[in-house]
């Protein structure tokens, strides 16, 4: 079995171990595709006036200590299961379960990109028909995304996304079939915010040539936003979700931060402003990514636009290079066995 980390000068390294073995609990999953993480810059940019490059956000932890975050090089899986645990295939296992021969998404499942993967049983949801290895794997995200949004309420509400990323392009999308009243979509690159007019977003505001701040108080008559969707992780993007909005508004942080930000407890409180944290806690992660995938598979959320390129898992140093050197022109870069 190969499996591919990086390396204390993050690069990409292949090494041969043996098949995990598949522990009582978990199921084995023959790997087929991952989704890649930066080595160091956000994949999501809002601009210099409201968010610039920050550290990508960690997923929700390994799904085992071999699948650790040092020298992780993905942050989403999907695979077949070969095998299931001894106390995994009992006569009282839901019938909706996946079983073997299962097209499945880990989920947890930041760290190495393995040919095989031995996961926790309640950790993997059915991956539709339809919907390819790679497609899938981006569907990590969405478990935060959709508790974020339920938390937001965002019906019938203007919706400001910052960083038109996989986070912001998935959430533009859930806004949008949320019935959202309007969705305005804020990215450094031109490129990234087409795609977010493809997913549903109303106005554009490209942050790298436009003033953000009067761009959305014009659209919104001066008032403000009700909700913003911070999309790229850092303080600046932050700061700027927090000026759009109107006083009552909702600060959704869909992409956690890994450093700390800071906030004007007088100005919030005067404006009385609502900071909600999308994370959902690991348990309540299957049952939402089970959900986001079911709005997959109708064709509701789209990932497809998403994904701007796939490689090979030997060219893993030239996909790393297209998301580190070139975020206009990648959003989810996929790596596949074979």
């Amino acid at each position: 079995m190969q499996t591919l980390t990086l390396d204390a000068e993050g690069n990409p390294e292949v090494s041969s171990g043996p098949v995990p073995a598949c522990n009582d609990e978990d199921v084995l999953v023959k790997v087929r595709a991952c989704v890649l993480s930066s080595r160091g810059n956000a994949d999501e940019g809002a601009g210099p006036a409201s968010a610039a490059n920050g550290p990508a956000s960690a997923a929700n932890g390994p799904v085992s200590a071999a699948n650790g975050a040092l020298g992780a090089i993905s942050r989403s899986f999907t695979g077949v299961i070969e095998s299931i645990g001894r106390r995994v295939d009992s006569p009282d296992r839901r019938m909706d379960s996946p079983g073997r021969g299962d097209r499945v998404v880990v989920c947890h499942a930041e760290g190495s990109f393995s040919e095989y993967l031995s996961v926790p049983a309640n950790q993997v949801v059915k991956l539709p028909q339809g919907v390819s290895y790679e497609e899938g794997a981006i569907a990590g995200l969405m478990p935060t995304v959709l508790k974020g949004m339920e938390r937001a309420e965002v019906k019938g509400r203007t919706v400001f996304v910052s960083g038109a990323g996989t986070t912001g392009l998935l959430g533009t999308q859930v806004a949008s079939i949320s019935d959202a009243a309007a969705v305005i979509a804020s990215d450094l690159h031109a490129k990234r915010l087409q795609r977010a007019a493809d997913t549903g977003a109303d106005t554009l505001i490209n942050a790298s040539t436009e003033d953000v701040y009067r761009r959305v108080m014009d659209r919104t008559g001066g008032r403000g936003v009700d909700v913003c969707l911070e999309c790229a992780g850092n303080q600046t993007s932050f700061a700027q979700c927090a000026a759009v909005l109107r006083p009552g508004g909702k600060l959704v942080v869909l992409k956690a931060d890994t450093h700390s930000v800071s906030i004007d407890m007088g100005e919030w409180s005067e404006r009385s402003l609502q900071l909600i944290m999308g994370r959902e806690q690991p348990f309540e992660t299957p049952s939402l990514m089970d959900r986001g995938l079911k709005l997959v598979g109708i064709g509701a959320v789209r990932l497809r636009p998403l994904l701007t390129h796939v490689f090979p898992a030997h060219r893993a140093a030239e996909a790393l290079e297209l998301i580190d050197g070139h975020p206009d022109l990648a959003v989810e870069v996929a790596l596949i066995w074979g």
